[in-house]
């Protein structure tokens, strides 16, 4: 008898199975989605003009939302950060300005 091999994908099921939209066609999305909403909504709302970087999906794959373009929003890194770390319950870190206090 030897060890079980565990496969961590074993319990994925087709019903089950993220559709992320892959490859050059993926690549293309990104492009199209970032060329359509250049700036990052979450700055533009708060006032302030910041490139988007990121395409971020409102309802996350991994929480079962499509990879569509409904779903989607342009992010800039800062936002994208803080925006998951909201959906998934992260705790953001604290940074220390060159002062030594807290930002």
């Amino acid at each position: 008898m030897g060890i079980p091999i565990r496969k961590p994908w074993a319990h994925r099921t087709p019903e089950t199975e993220v559709k992320r939209i892959r490859g050059r066609k993926g690549q293309a999305a990104r492009l199209r989605r970032l060329t359509s909403e250049p700036l990052c909504v979450d700055c533009k709302a708060a006032g302030s003009v910041k490139a988007a970087e990121v395409v971020d999906h409102i309802v996350p794959l991994a929480k079962g939302g499509d990879d569509i373009d409904s779903n989607c929003r342009s992010l800039c890194h800062d936002c994208h950060r803080k925006r998951t770390a909201e959906q998934f319950g992260f705790k953001s870190k604290q940074t220390v300005g060159d002062d030594g206090w807290p930002t």
